[in-house]
């Protein structure tokens, strides 16, 4: 069961759908994105699983260090268990997180310039996000934007390069995926303004307040939308996540509904994600399943769930 604790601590829910963002990228490289017709391509590229891997590890590394650093305010949200409840000791983490990033690294420089650049600035967004002095989980605004730039450009870009392509087309389409992550991190958010009051942390929604921060998540669905011209999935993501975001808005950014709106986006993304790149559903299904069971026989909860914790 130990292993399986580390494995877990790496936030496989949050890795899954930044395969779905690296895999996009490497889509529209390809320029497969025009429609939702559904594209069975295998990459053969070595470099494209090298950079997956990479890219992965980095992320791992990125979310270790960030439950060390937020150990005080996830064990008052009661959330994240494996570090709160010592199931894993810091010093043991902090050793893991600095592996993750070595071999992410090592990995990294075996597909090229280009990535390796976007590895780094990942690195380096993921590690000031957590790390004091800078802290950018605690300063508003720069939350929002560090995650919404590490969490879906980066990982499009790597995809990107992994395509052969020169990272520069980014900026093709970047926006809808950028909107999308800024109003999910912003609804995640709320549930944990009590925890992050104590710890002093002034996150996005400590700032600006549960309804506030639930209005701005919905802006930022409609802008994801507006942007999404080109984009026929993350149209429809936009489009149908718009009216849970709205009705959390019109309960005041209240948790069940703040959570539901960010957790019903995050299914439909990834539900069309597997309609558009089938093969998708083999790493969804397996991480779900995982999921299920690790934490129905660890903690007793049904996770992930729509409606629970």
């Amino acid at each position: 069961m130990k292993i399986l604790d580390y494995i877990f601590l790496t936030r496989p829910t949050l890795i899954l759908p930044g395969w779905g963002f690296f895999i996009l990228g490497y889509l529209h490289g390809l320029n497969l994105m025009g429609d939702l017709s559904p594209n069975f391509h295998i990459p053969k590229d070595p470099r494209f699983w090298i950079a997956l891997s990479s890219a992965t590890l980095i992320s791992a590394y990125i979310y270790v260090l960030n439950q060390i650093f937020d150990l005080g305010s996830d064990s008052k949200n009661d959330k994240l268990f494996l570090l709160p409840k010592g199931y894993i000791s810091l010093r043991s983490a902090s050793i893991f997180s600095a592996l993750l990033a070595i071999f992410s690294f090592i990995l990294g420089a075996l597909v090229n310039l280009e990535f390796l650049i976007l590895l780094f600035f990942g690195f380096l967004i993921g590690t000031l996000y957590s790390l004091p002095p800078f802290r950018f989980k605690g300063r508003p605004f720069l939350d929002m934007l560090s995650n919404a730039v590490g969490y879906a450009v980066l990982n499009l870009g790597a995809g990107l390069v992994s395509s052969g392509v020169n990272i520069w087309r980014i900026w093709e389409f970047f926006l809808p995926y950028f909107f999308a992550v800024c109003a999910l991190y912003l609804n995640t958010t709320i549930p944990d303004i009590p925890g992050d009051r104590e710890e002093n942390l002034i996150t996005t929604g400590v700032f600006l307040g549960e309804s506030l921060t639930s209005i701005l998540a919905s802006f930022m669905v409609l802008l994801a939308l507006i942007f999404s011209k080109n984009n026929p999935l993350m149209f429809w993501v936009s489009d149908l996540s718009l009216p849970f975001y709205v009705f959390a808005s019109f309960k005041g950014g209240k948790d069940f509904y703040a959570k539901l709106a960010y957790r019903v986006s995050g299914l439909v993304f990834t539900l069309l994600l597997i309609f558009k790149y089938p093969p998708f559903l083999i790493p969804a299904l397996l991480t779900l399943i995982s999921l299920r069971l690790y934490y129905r026989l660890r903690f007793g909860i049904n996770y992930p769930s729509l409606f629970g914790r």
